[in-house]
């Protein structure tokens, strides 16, 4: 009939597709046939069609498979929602929202495998938003049309029963400050990584450094760092120096830091000022310059960093025409022990005499250091350790492949700060630091699996973004409004007592 016409017309041009692009299936035609195929009842056929073009080369993108997985959740063939998810992994390729919601639906009815993609889910994708998705997780729990009980009073309902009485309840909550939900009266986790995440989040931290070959200045550093009590504190100097200075006549300013420095010796607590030495010059220029950054290539996974730090009895290579490195720094120079009070060269003197100063080597990044030394004191048993800084460091999530651990790890131990000048022409300034939440802002489901929360961020829906061709950035989901929407087990009623 038409649909074999239509496949056997598109298969034709897909194969003048492949000739035109030297034999390699261009991955456009592929999806494009894939659709094809899902339109004519053929989703098998259009999983091989994806096999086959990626055995012939093609890079597989999720696109490729999303039409698959969502007409077979539609239809309920389990079979097929199987096949599609077992090769999303096998090529790497992380399901959304829109694969998540397809993969529930198939799964509708058998309850243990929708709880093992919601645990999935919650390491994938922490801060589900597309309305299909949500609806499919509140469904997962017995409740239809879920968005209507948003406002509504009360804002939940009732949904699957347990065989062992009881049943689970759905519905929209609030969270206050300390992480309290006001419907299950449950408080919500800080979550961290594992041991194993920790391992190699901080083997990949060196590796940012030593990826292109050995970094003498930061292998340096490491056997430095090694011999150092853990600190509690990582200011991240360059970031805070210009804090709140993206303005005309905005520059480099060292009380900024010397400010953010005595907020935490008051508190006693052990403090580390990584600065880049371009910022210790006498003629230091202090203007706010926007500089291209330089490009790295993401670490190489050829070979796993087992061994992130160097060891003790390890000898580096001689370099006669490199210059010595010393840490945490040259010294005092003769110019700033003759600076005047209050100046740039007599703040740093004072840093260098606290002992809370570390200046990096020239041509290297200074983010590799803060990082690395903010993880190694967390492995060292500062667990609350904390980096003071309004970077996002997404060039170094990219770098380390999107590691999820990383985004996690900067949840519960990335400071913000903003720093706030006096109306007058004094130097007086107002330090605001924004320390993490009491609890992890992700998708959670409680130890005892009785309450599953998810935060539910206030944005422009999946079809929304893909129709203005305009993605929702990791920012803008973690900035965004977020509503809670919760699914837990209420305990089923009491026995009656027996008659007197």
């Amino acid at each position: 009939g038409l649909a074999t016409e239509a496949l056997e017309a598109g298969e034709g041009l897909l194969a003048v597709a492949i000739t035109n692009n030297g034999g390699r299936p261009p991955e456009s035609a592929v999806t494009i046939m894939v659709r094809l195929c899902c339109m004519c009842g053929k989703p098998q056929r259009a999983l091989s069609l994806v096999e086959e073009a990626r055995q012939a080369g093609m890079k597989p993108k999720l696109r490729n498979l999303t039409p698959i997985l969502a007409q077979a959740g539609s239809m309920g063939d389990l079979e097929t929602c199987d096949g599609v998810w077992a090769k999303l992994k096998e090529m790497g390729l992380d399901p959304q929202d829109t694969e998540y919601a397809a993969m529930l639906r198939g799964l509708r009815g058998k309850l243990e495998r929708q709880r093992e993609v919601l645990r999935q889910m919650l390491e994938d994708l922490p801060l589900p938003s597309d309305p299909p998705l949500v609806e499919e997780i509140a469904f997962s729990f017995g409740v239809q049309n879920v968005a209507e009980l948003r406002g509504a009073e009360p804002p939940h309902r009732e949904g699957l029963p347990e065989e062992c009485g009881g049943s689970w309840r759905v519905g929209w909550t609030s969270v206050d400050p300390e992480g309290l939900c006001s419907l299950t009266g449950r408080s919500l986790q800080a979550l961290r990584i594992s041991a194993a995440e920790e391992k190699e989040l901080f083997a990949c931290t060196a590796k940012l450094a030593n990826d292109s070959g050995c970094n003498r200045g930061f292998r340096a550093f490491q056997r430095w760092i090694r011999e150092q009590e853990p600190y509690d504190v990582i200011i991240d100097g360059a970031n805070v120096g210009f804090n709140n200075q993206n303005h005309e006549g905005g520059h480099f300013q060292y009380h900024q830091i010397e400010e953010v420095v005595q907020h935490f010796r008051e508190r006693r607590q052990r403090t580390l000022v990584v600065l880049h030495p371009k910022w210790m010059k006498e003629n230091a220029d202090l203007s706010v310059v926007r500089r291209k950054r330089r490009k790295f290539d993401p670490v190489s996974k050829d070979e796993a960093p087992n061994s992130p730090e160097p060891g003790e009895d390890e000898e580096e290579e001689e370099d006669d025409d490199a210059p010595d490195i010393v840490y945490p720094h040259e010294g005092i120079t003769e110019a700033e022990r003759t600076a005047s009070t209050g100046t740039p060269l007599a703040l740093i003197r004072g840093w260098k005499e606290l002992g809370v100063l570390v200046c990096v080597p020239f041509h290297d990044c200074d983010d590799w250091y803060w990082l690395y030394a903010a993880l190694h004191s967390f492995q060292r048993g500062r667990e609350q350790v904390q980096v003071i800084s309004n970077d996002h460091m997404r060039d170094h999530h990219w770098r380390m492949d999107s590691q999820k651990a990383f985004v996690q790890w900067q949840d519960r131990h990335m400071t913000r700060v903003s720093i706030l000048h006096e109306e007058d022409a004094s130097l007086k300034v107002t330090v605001q630091l924004c320390p993490p939440r009491p609890y992890s802002l992700r998708s959670q489901v409680s130890q005892d699996g009785q309450a599953w929360h998810f935060p539910i961020p206030a944005i422009r829906s999946r079809a929304e973004q893909l129709s203005t061709g305009r993605p929702a950035s990791a920012k803008e989901l973690e900035a965004a409004e977020h509503r809670w929407l919760v699914a837990w087990r209420t305990p089923p009623p009491p026995p009656p007592e027996p008659a007197s």
